[in-house]
């Protein structure tokens, strides 16, 4: 491959998921390694808005040691991993109402069994909403040890269920939060 064209490079960016410069940065790293492999020199041609951006311009130069070293003082100073262990709850269920009372009530007990390290975030609605007519709103939970997300857990686990088709799913340390 002698060119190589990454249009949009920087949608990723958009997403409300921690993850997201890295995600950018890696895929934008991955299909320039593929540019002048053979006996030929490559070339590598990258469309953003933010071409600014700390995830392109160290993506486009191939610095991994530079954008990771950012990455983490930030995942640092507001709390994601490596540096905390997270949860997250997403409840899902046909009737907003339903789902609404459900997450607030799962976030309150997340804030009463949370210690004041850890961090209850939300309920929020995700950036899809509804899927497959199943209204949604997730919660986050920041906590600096897995005993702390497994407290919260076991008081999640315990907690009453509601009437109706409101569900819940736990994932912990999510590979995502969109």
């Amino acid at each position: 491959v002698t060119l190589v064209g990454i249009i949009s490079a920087d949608t990723a960016l958009a997403l409300p998921d921690f993850r997201a410069a890295e995600r950018t940065f890696a895929l934008i790293a991955q299909v320039a390694g593929r540019a002048g492999r053979g006996e030929r020199d490559g070339r590598v041609v990258i469309q953003s808005r933010l071409p600014q951006h700390p995830a392109i311009l160290k993506a486009a130069e191939q610095d991994y040691e530079a954008f990771a070293t950012k990455e983490l003082e930030e995942r640092k100073q507001f709390g994601y991993a490596p540096y905390a262990r997270l949860l997250r709850v997403v409840v899902r269920g046909p009737k907003e109402p339903a789902v609404m009372e459900r997450a607030t009530r799962l976030r309150d007990i997340a804030v009463s069994q949370a210690t004041t390290a850890a961090t209850v975030l939300g309920p929020a609605t995700p950036s899809i909403a509804r899927v497959q007519g199943q209204y949604r709103q997730h919660l986050l939970v920041k906590a600096p040890t897995p005993r702390e997300i497994a407290v919260i857990v076991r008081a999640l686990r315990a907690a009453p269920r509601p009437r109706g088709r409101v569900e819940e799913i736990l994932d912990i340390d999510p590979v995502g939060v969109v």
